[in-house]
Protein backbone atom coordinates (compact mmCIF):
# COMPACT_ATOMS: atom_id res chain seq x y z
CA UNK A 1 0.00 0.00 0.00
CA UNK A 2 1.09 3.54 -0.71
CA UNK A 3 1.78 5.86 2.23
CA UNK A 4 -1.37 7.89 1.53
CA UNK A 5 -3.71 4.85 1.33
CA UNK A 6 -5.78 3.68 4.25
CA UNK A 7 -8.42 1.46 2.62
CA UNK A 8 -7.79 -1.69 0.60
CA UNK A 9 -10.11 -4.10 -1.18
CA UNK A 10 -10.29 -7.57 0.44
CA UNK A 11 -9.52 -9.34 -2.84
CA UNK A 12 -6.14 -7.58 -2.99
CA UNK A 13 -4.79 -10.27 -0.67
CA UNK A 14 -4.90 -12.68 -3.62
CA UNK A 15 -2.10 -10.66 -5.24
CA UNK A 16 0.31 -11.42 -2.41
CA UNK A 17 2.81 -14.23 -2.55
CA UNK A 18 2.00 -17.46 -0.75
CA UNK A 19 4.53 -16.83 2.07
CA UNK A 20 3.07 -13.34 2.69
CA UNK A 21 -0.47 -14.72 2.77
CA UNK A 22 0.58 -17.35 5.32
CA UNK A 23 2.17 -14.63 7.47
CA UNK A 24 -1.06 -12.64 7.43
CA UNK A 25 -3.12 -15.74 8.26
CA UNK A 26 -0.93 -16.31 11.33
CA UNK A 27 -1.34 -12.69 12.46
CA UNK A 28 -5.05 -12.19 11.83
CA UNK A 29 -6.95 -14.66 13.99
CA UNK A 30 -10.62 -14.46 14.94
CA UNK A 31 -10.01 -11.84 17.64
CA UNK A 32 -7.56 -9.59 15.84
CA UNK A 33 -10.03 -6.99 14.55
CA UNK A 34 -11.99 -6.99 17.82
CA UNK A 35 -8.93 -6.53 19.99
CA UNK A 36 -6.89 -4.16 17.84
CA UNK A 37 -9.30 -2.10 15.75
CA UNK A 38 -8.31 1.55 16.34
CA UNK A 39 -11.44 2.99 14.73
CA UNK A 40 -13.95 1.52 17.19
CA UNK A 41 -12.20 3.29 20.07
CA UNK A 42 -13.60 6.54 18.71
CA UNK A 43 -17.22 5.41 18.37
CA UNK A 44 -19.83 6.54 20.88
CA UNK A 45 -22.50 3.86 21.11
CA UNK A 46 -25.97 5.01 22.11
CA UNK A 47 -28.70 2.38 22.13
CA UNK A 48 -32.34 2.86 21.17
CA UNK A 49 -33.21 2.45 24.86
CA UNK A 50 -30.87 5.32 25.77
CA UNK A 51 -32.21 7.57 23.01
CA UNK A 52 -35.86 6.86 23.89
CA UNK A 53 -35.46 7.32 27.64
CA UNK A 54 -32.99 10.20 27.89
CA UNK A 55 -34.20 13.77 27.73
CA UNK A 56 -32.40 16.15 25.42
CA UNK A 57 -31.86 19.26 27.63
CA UNK A 58 -32.12 21.53 24.62
CA UNK A 59 -35.60 20.36 23.59
CA UNK A 60 -36.99 18.89 26.82
CA UNK A 61 -37.99 15.81 24.77
CA UNK A 62 -36.36 12.37 24.40
CA UNK A 63 -33.67 12.17 21.74
CA UNK A 64 -35.84 9.64 19.87
CA UNK A 65 -39.60 9.25 19.71
CA UNK A 66 -40.50 6.16 21.72
CA UNK A 67 -42.33 3.44 19.80
CA UNK A 68 -43.21 0.56 22.11
CA UNK A 69 -43.35 -3.01 20.83
CA UNK A 70 -45.98 -5.45 22.04
CA UNK A 71 -44.60 -8.87 21.16
CA UNK A 72 -47.02 -11.79 20.84
CA UNK A 73 -46.68 -15.47 20.13
CA UNK A 74 -43.99 -16.01 22.76
CA UNK A 75 -45.84 -17.99 25.42
CA UNK A 76 -46.34 -21.75 25.22
CA UNK A 77 -50.11 -21.45 24.85
CA UNK A 78 -49.62 -19.13 21.84
CA UNK A 79 -47.72 -21.77 19.85
CA UNK A 80 -49.94 -23.14 17.05
CA UNK A 81 -51.07 -26.73 17.63
CA UNK A 82 -50.37 -28.91 14.61
CA UNK A 83 -53.58 -30.57 13.33
CA UNK A 84 -53.23 -34.37 12.94
CA UNK A 85 -52.61 -34.34 9.15
CA UNK A 86 -49.93 -31.65 9.39
CA UNK A 87 -48.35 -33.40 12.37
CA UNK A 88 -48.07 -36.52 10.21
CA UNK A 89 -46.57 -34.55 7.32
CA UNK A 90 -44.12 -32.88 9.70
CA UNK A 91 -43.09 -36.33 10.97
CA UNK A 92 -42.29 -37.41 7.40
CA UNK A 93 -40.22 -34.23 6.95
CA UNK A 94 -38.27 -35.03 10.13
CA UNK A 95 -37.74 -38.62 8.99
CA UNK A 96 -36.46 -37.38 5.62
CA UNK A 97 -34.08 -35.04 7.47
CA UNK A 98 -32.77 -37.96 9.57
CA UNK A 99 -32.22 -40.12 6.47
CA UNK A 100 -30.19 -37.38 4.78
CA UNK A 101 -28.21 -36.94 7.97
CA UNK A 102 -27.09 -40.57 7.80
CA UNK A 103 -26.10 -40.34 4.14
CA UNK A 104 -24.58 -36.85 3.93
CA UNK A 105 -21.98 -35.83 6.48
CA UNK A 106 -22.03 -32.08 5.76
CA UNK A 107 -24.71 -29.73 4.48
CA UNK A 108 -26.81 -28.98 7.57
CA UNK A 109 -28.72 -26.33 5.64
CA UNK A 110 -29.84 -28.80 2.97
CA UNK A 111 -30.63 -31.57 5.40
CA UNK A 112 -33.07 -29.29 7.24
CA UNK A 113 -34.46 -27.48 4.18
CA UNK A 114 -37.78 -29.36 4.02
CA UNK A 115 -38.43 -28.83 7.75
CA UNK A 116 -37.79 -25.11 7.43
CA UNK A 117 -40.10 -24.72 4.47
CA UNK A 118 -43.05 -26.73 5.79
CA UNK A 119 -42.66 -24.77 9.03
CA UNK A 120 -43.28 -21.62 6.97
CA UNK A 121 -46.40 -22.70 5.03
CA UNK A 122 -47.79 -26.01 3.82
CA UNK A 123 -47.46 -24.86 0.21
CA UNK A 124 -43.76 -24.03 0.62
CA UNK A 125 -43.12 -27.50 2.07
CA UNK A 126 -45.11 -29.20 -0.69
CA UNK A 127 -43.37 -27.24 -3.46
CA UNK A 128 -39.96 -28.11 -2.02
CA UNK A 129 -40.72 -31.83 -1.74
CA UNK A 130 -41.97 -31.94 -5.34
CA UNK A 131 -38.82 -30.18 -6.57
CA UNK A 132 -36.64 -32.58 -4.60
CA UNK A 133 -38.34 -35.52 -6.28
CA UNK A 134 -37.99 -34.09 -9.78
CA UNK A 135 -34.76 -32.08 -9.75
CA UNK A 136 -32.62 -31.15 -6.77
CA UNK A 137 -31.02 -28.41 -8.86
CA UNK A 138 -34.27 -26.41 -8.88
CA UNK A 139 -34.86 -26.50 -5.13
CA UNK A 140 -33.03 -23.29 -4.29
CA UNK A 141 -34.55 -19.92 -5.09
CA UNK A 142 -31.56 -17.61 -4.80
CA UNK A 143 -33.71 -14.80 -3.42
CA UNK A 144 -34.63 -16.89 -0.39
CA UNK A 145 -31.15 -17.75 0.86
CA UNK A 146 -27.81 -16.36 1.87
CA UNK A 147 -24.92 -16.68 -0.59
CA UNK A 148 -23.20 -19.32 1.55
CA UNK A 149 -26.37 -21.46 1.54
CA UNK A 150 -26.54 -21.30 -2.26
CA UNK A 151 -22.85 -22.21 -2.52
CA UNK A 152 -23.43 -25.14 -0.15
CA UNK A 153 -26.34 -26.41 -2.25
CA UNK A 154 -24.31 -26.24 -5.44
CA UNK A 155 -21.33 -28.05 -3.90
CA UNK A 156 -23.54 -30.88 -2.59
CA UNK A 157 -25.84 -31.21 -5.59
CA UNK A 158 -24.06 -34.25 -7.05
CA UNK A 159 -23.87 -35.94 -3.67
CA UNK A 160 -27.56 -35.63 -2.86
CA UNK A 161 -29.25 -36.02 -6.24
CA UNK A 162 -29.10 -39.82 -6.12
CA UNK A 163 -31.94 -40.13 -3.65
CA UNK A 164 -32.39 -43.42 -1.78
CA UNK A 165 -35.66 -45.34 -2.02
CA UNK A 166 -36.42 -44.60 1.67
CA UNK A 167 -35.87 -40.89 1.12
CA UNK A 168 -38.12 -40.92 -1.95
CA UNK A 169 -40.83 -42.82 -0.03
CA UNK A 170 -40.75 -40.20 2.73
CA UNK A 171 -41.20 -37.37 0.26
CA UNK A 172 -44.05 -39.13 -1.56
CA UNK A 173 -45.90 -39.78 1.71
CA UNK A 174 -45.26 -36.18 2.80
CA UNK A 175 -46.84 -34.84 -0.42
CA UNK A 176 -49.75 -37.29 -0.31
CA UNK A 177 -50.56 -36.31 3.26
CA UNK A 178 -50.72 -32.62 2.36
CA UNK A 179 -52.71 -33.27 -0.83
CA UNK A 180 -55.27 -35.33 1.06
CA UNK A 181 -56.13 -32.37 3.29
CA UNK A 182 -57.57 -29.26 1.69
CA UNK A 183 -58.00 -27.47 5.01
CA UNK A 184 -56.44 -24.02 5.18
CA UNK A 185 -52.92 -23.68 6.54
CA UNK A 186 -53.06 -23.15 10.37
CA UNK A 187 -50.69 -20.18 10.19
CA UNK A 188 -52.84 -18.62 7.50
CA UNK A 189 -55.96 -19.11 9.65
CA UNK A 190 -54.29 -17.30 12.54
CA UNK A 191 -53.17 -14.51 10.23
CA UNK A 192 -56.74 -13.92 9.02
CA UNK A 193 -57.94 -13.91 12.64
CA UNK A 194 -55.38 -11.24 13.54
CA UNK A 195 -56.32 -9.11 10.55
CA UNK A 196 -60.09 -9.35 10.96
CA UNK A 197 -61.00 -10.31 14.54
CA UNK A 198 -58.16 -8.35 16.16
CA UNK A 199 -58.60 -5.62 13.53
CA UNK A 200 -54.91 -5.41 12.58
CA UNK A 201 -56.09 -4.57 9.09
CA UNK A 202 -57.16 -1.16 10.39
CA UNK A 203 -53.65 -0.53 11.72
CA UNK A 204 -52.03 -1.82 8.56
CA UNK A 205 -49.83 -4.91 8.56
CA UNK A 206 -46.55 -6.15 7.03
CA UNK A 207 -46.34 -9.96 6.83
CA UNK A 208 -42.87 -11.50 6.48
CA UNK A 209 -41.73 -14.87 5.21
CA UNK A 210 -38.26 -16.10 4.28
CA UNK A 211 -39.68 -17.77 1.18
CA UNK A 212 -41.20 -16.25 -1.92
CA UNK A 213 -43.64 -19.10 -2.54
CA UNK A 214 -45.01 -18.64 1.00
CA UNK A 215 -45.33 -14.88 0.51
CA UNK A 216 -47.02 -15.26 -2.90
CA UNK A 217 -49.46 -17.92 -1.67
CA UNK A 218 -50.45 -15.87 1.39
CA UNK A 219 -50.92 -12.69 -0.67
CA UNK A 220 -53.03 -14.53 -3.26
CA UNK A 221 -55.27 -16.16 -0.65
CA UNK A 222 -55.72 -12.91 1.27
CA UNK A 223 -56.87 -11.28 -1.96
CA UNK A 224 -59.61 -13.94 -2.28
CA UNK A 225 -60.66 -13.69 1.37
CA UNK A 226 -60.49 -9.88 1.40
CA UNK A 227 -61.76 -9.06 -2.12
CA UNK A 228 -62.11 -5.33 -1.43
CA UNK A 229 -58.51 -4.94 -0.25
CA UNK A 230 -55.42 -4.51 -2.36
CA UNK A 231 -52.73 -6.92 -1.17
CA UNK A 232 -49.15 -5.96 -1.95
CA UNK A 233 -46.27 -8.39 -2.40
CA UNK A 234 -42.73 -7.03 -2.07
CA UNK A 235 -39.83 -9.20 -3.24
CA UNK A 236 -36.57 -9.09 -5.18
CA UNK A 237 -35.97 -9.91 -8.83
CA UNK A 238 -38.96 -8.13 -10.33
CA UNK A 239 -41.42 -10.34 -8.41
CA UNK A 240 -43.31 -7.52 -6.70
CA UNK A 241 -46.92 -6.73 -7.46
CA UNK A 242 -50.51 -6.21 -6.32
CA UNK A 243 -53.30 -8.76 -5.84
CA UNK A 244 -56.92 -7.63 -6.11
CA UNK A 245 -59.67 -10.24 -5.93
CA UNK A 246 -57.20 -12.98 -6.87
CA UNK A 247 -55.90 -11.12 -9.92
CA UNK A 248 -52.19 -10.29 -9.92
CA UNK A 249 -50.65 -7.21 -11.49
CA UNK A 250 -46.90 -6.73 -11.59
CA UNK A 251 -45.74 -3.46 -10.02
CA UNK A 252 -42.32 -2.01 -9.24
CA UNK A 253 -41.11 -1.86 -5.67
CA UNK A 254 -41.03 1.93 -5.87
CA UNK A 255 -44.74 2.02 -6.77
CA UNK A 256 -45.55 -0.30 -3.85
CA UNK A 257 -43.53 1.86 -1.43
CA UNK A 258 -45.50 4.91 -2.54
CA UNK A 259 -48.83 3.10 -2.21
CA UNK A 260 -48.00 2.15 1.40
CA UNK A 261 -46.89 5.70 2.15
CA UNK A 262 -50.16 7.08 0.70
CA UNK A 263 -52.17 4.50 2.70
CA UNK A 264 -53.48 2.90 -0.50
CA UNK A 265 -52.04 -0.41 0.74
CA UNK A 266 -52.87 -1.60 4.25
CA UNK A 267 -51.56 -5.15 3.83
CA UNK A 268 -48.10 -5.91 2.48
CA UNK A 269 -46.59 -9.41 2.25
CA UNK A 270 -42.84 -9.47 1.83
CA UNK A 271 -39.76 -11.65 1.70
CA UNK A 272 -36.63 -10.41 3.47
CA UNK A 273 -36.11 -8.10 0.50
CA UNK A 274 -38.63 -5.95 2.41
CA UNK A 275 -36.54 -6.00 5.61
CA UNK A 276 -34.13 -3.32 4.37
CA UNK A 277 -34.65 0.12 2.86
CA UNK A 278 -38.39 0.32 3.55
CA UNK A 279 -40.01 2.95 5.77
CA UNK A 280 -43.41 1.61 6.79
CA UNK A 281 -44.47 4.13 9.42
CA UNK A 282 -48.07 3.93 8.17
CA UNK A 283 -48.31 0.24 9.17
CA UNK A 284 -48.81 -0.51 12.85
CA UNK A 285 -48.40 -4.30 13.01
CA UNK A 286 -46.08 -7.06 11.80
CA UNK A 287 -46.47 -10.83 11.48
CA UNK A 288 -43.52 -13.21 11.13
CA UNK A 289 -44.90 -16.33 9.42
CA UNK A 290 -41.52 -17.97 10.02
CA UNK A 291 -38.49 -17.07 12.11
CA UNK A 292 -35.09 -16.98 10.40
CA UNK A 293 -33.32 -17.36 13.76
CA UNK A 294 -30.92 -14.69 12.65
CA UNK A 295 -31.24 -11.80 15.11
CA UNK A 296 -30.00 -9.32 12.53
CA UNK A 297 -32.80 -10.32 10.13
CA UNK A 298 -35.41 -10.16 12.89
CA UNK A 299 -34.21 -6.74 13.97
CA UNK A 300 -34.31 -5.50 10.37
CA UNK A 301 -37.89 -6.70 10.01
CA UNK A 302 -38.95 -5.00 13.22
CA UNK A 303 -37.17 -1.81 12.16
CA UNK A 304 -39.57 -1.36 9.22
CA UNK A 305 -42.33 -0.23 11.58
CA UNK A 306 -40.50 0.72 14.79
CA UNK A 307 -39.04 3.94 13.46
CA UNK A 308 -39.25 7.71 13.55
CA UNK A 309 -42.56 8.93 12.20
CA UNK A 310 -44.55 5.82 13.22
CA UNK A 311 -48.16 6.96 13.58
CA UNK A 312 -48.81 4.62 16.53
CA UNK A 313 -47.19 4.86 19.98
CA UNK A 314 -47.20 1.07 20.15
CA UNK A 315 -46.71 -1.48 17.35
CA UNK A 316 -47.80 -5.13 17.46
CA UNK A 317 -45.56 -8.01 16.40
CA UNK A 318 -46.66 -11.66 16.25
CA UNK A 319 -44.08 -14.46 15.87
CA UNK A 320 -45.72 -17.65 14.63
CA UNK A 321 -44.42 -21.13 15.35
CA UNK A 322 -45.85 -24.65 15.51
CA UNK A 323 -45.97 -26.43 18.87
CA UNK A 324 -43.46 -29.28 18.92
CA UNK A 325 -41.69 -28.04 15.77
CA UNK A 326 -37.99 -27.32 15.47
CA UNK A 327 -38.75 -23.60 15.88
CA UNK A 328 -40.65 -24.40 19.07
CA UNK A 329 -37.80 -26.52 20.44
CA UNK A 330 -35.26 -23.80 19.65
CA UNK A 331 -37.55 -21.25 21.29
CA UNK A 332 -37.79 -23.44 24.40
CA UNK A 333 -33.99 -23.74 24.63
CA UNK A 334 -33.56 -19.98 24.28
CA UNK A 335 -36.30 -19.16 26.76
CA UNK A 336 -34.24 -20.86 29.45
CA UNK A 337 -31.49 -18.33 28.82
CA UNK A 338 -33.38 -15.19 27.79
CA UNK A 339 -36.57 -13.60 29.09
CA UNK A 340 -37.99 -13.53 25.56
CA UNK A 341 -36.88 -13.23 21.97
CA UNK A 342 -37.55 -9.50 21.86
CA UNK A 343 -35.10 -8.75 24.66
CA UNK A 344 -32.22 -10.25 22.69
CA UNK A 345 -32.76 -8.49 19.35
CA UNK A 346 -29.46 -7.07 18.25
CA UNK A 347 -27.68 -8.44 21.30
CA UNK A 348 -26.36 -11.79 20.13
CA UNK A 349 -24.34 -13.06 17.16
CA UNK A 350 -25.91 -14.82 14.21
CA UNK A 351 -24.98 -18.22 15.63
CA UNK A 352 -28.67 -19.06 16.07
CA UNK A 353 -28.85 -20.28 12.49
CA UNK A 354 -26.49 -23.07 13.59
CA UNK A 355 -28.56 -23.71 16.73
CA UNK A 356 -31.64 -24.29 14.55
CA UNK A 357 -29.79 -26.88 12.45
CA UNK A 358 -28.40 -28.73 15.49
CA UNK A 359 -31.88 -28.95 17.03
CA UNK A 360 -33.35 -30.15 13.71
CA UNK A 361 -30.68 -32.87 13.61
CA UNK A 362 -31.42 -33.79 17.26
CA UNK A 363 -27.96 -32.76 18.46
CA UNK A 364 -29.33 -30.92 21.48
CA UNK A 365 -26.04 -30.91 23.40
CA UNK A 366 -24.24 -29.10 20.57
CA UNK A 367 -27.14 -26.64 20.34
CA UNK A 368 -26.82 -25.92 24.06
CA UNK A 369 -23.06 -25.43 23.72
CA UNK A 370 -23.69 -22.88 20.95
CA UNK A 371 -26.20 -21.02 23.11
CA UNK A 372 -23.96 -21.07 26.19
CA UNK A 373 -21.11 -19.61 24.13
CA UNK A 374 -23.15 -16.47 23.46
CA UNK A 375 -21.91 -13.56 25.59
CA UNK A 376 -24.31 -12.44 28.29
CA UNK A 377 -23.46 -8.84 27.47
CA UNK A 378 -23.19 -7.06 24.18
CA UNK A 379 -19.70 -7.73 22.70
CA UNK A 380 -19.10 -3.97 22.48
CA UNK A 381 -19.72 -3.63 26.22
CA UNK A 382 -17.51 -6.62 27.01
CA UNK A 383 -14.57 -5.19 25.08
CA UNK A 384 -15.06 -1.46 25.57
CA UNK A 385 -16.49 -1.20 29.06
CA UNK A 386 -15.29 2.34 29.77
CA UNK A 387 -18.12 4.50 31.11
CA UNK A 388 -18.72 7.59 29.02
CA UNK A 389 -19.71 10.52 31.19
CA UNK A 390 -21.18 13.87 30.25
CA UNK A 391 -19.79 14.88 26.88
CA UNK A 392 -20.47 17.66 24.41
CA UNK A 393 -21.66 15.17 21.78
CA UNK A 394 -21.41 17.65 18.95
CA UNK A 395 -17.63 17.69 19.37
CA UNK A 396 -17.51 14.10 18.11
CA UNK A 397 -17.69 15.44 14.59
CA UNK A 398 -14.13 16.65 15.03
CA UNK A 399 -13.04 13.06 15.63
CA UNK A 400 -15.20 11.38 13.04
CA UNK A 401 -14.82 13.66 10.05
CA UNK A 402 -13.04 12.07 7.08
CA UNK A 403 -9.66 13.63 7.80
CA UNK A 404 -9.64 12.40 11.39
CA UNK A 405 -10.78 8.93 10.36
CA UNK A 406 -7.86 8.69 7.99
CA UNK A 407 -5.46 9.97 10.63
CA UNK A 408 -6.52 7.39 13.22
CA UNK A 409 -6.66 4.49 10.75
CA UNK A 410 -3.14 5.23 9.56
CA UNK A 411 -1.78 5.18 13.10
CA UNK A 412 0.13 1.99 13.88
CA UNK A 413 -1.93 -0.70 15.63
CA UNK A 414 -0.76 -1.72 19.07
Amino acid sequence: MADDEFLIKPETIEQLSSPDRRRIDRIIDDNFITEHNPFIRHIVRRTRDFLENTINPETGEPYLQKVEVELMGESNDEAIVLPPYLKEAYRYAEEFCELLQKRIKSGGFLKTLLLKRVGSTMIAGKNTAEKMLSNWGDVIDEEDYEEEDIAEEKSLREEIKNMSSDERTCLVKFIETLNANKEKDPKYKLLVKLLLEENWIKRGCIIFSQYYDSAYWVAENLSFDLPHEKIGIYAAGGKSGIFTGGIYEKRSREVIKQMVKNRELKILVGTDAASEGLNLQTLGSLVNLDLPWNPTRLEQRKGRIQRIGQIYDKVYIYNMRYKGSVEDRVHSLLSERFANIHSMFGQIPDVLEDVWIYVALNDIEEAKRKIDAIPRQHPFELRYHVHVGKVAWESCAKVLDSGEKKKHLMTGWQ
